[in-house]
């Protein structure tokens, strides 16, 4: 099955912030899955300056149906001002995963 599912990635100035957000996400039903990843290291221009800055990366799995609410809510929730939101279609998705995913046993 594909399509059915979208991956998103965002950052967090920090892992505080990225888990209340994942956590949101997931009990608000916008979000199937939401993983808080490692730190890292951001470089970026920023009102023609480069930036460089400590980061916490976040990984949503999101329902098509659910995707637009989900983009609303989470540019409500995260602090930056232009918050990263990258999405791509799962090319291929477990049958079960999906299963599970949309709330329904195999």
């Amino acid at each position: 099955m594909s399509n059915d599912l979208k991956i998103v990635v965002t950052t967090f100035p920090d892992r505080e912030i990225a888990e209340r957000v994942a956590g949101l996400m997931v009990d608000a039903g916008l979000a199937v899955c939401a993983e808080v990843g490692a730190d890292l290291v951001s470089f970026y221009r920023w009102d023609g300056r480069i930036k460089r800055d400590k980061e916490v990366a976040a990984t949503f799995k999101v329902l098509n149906e659910r995707f637009d609410l989900f983009k609303g809510e989470l540019n409500l929730q995260h602090p930056y001002e232009v918050p990263q939101i990258i999405s791509w279609s799962a090319e291929h998705v477990n049958a079960a995963y999906l299963a599970w995913a949309r709330g329904k046993k195999t």
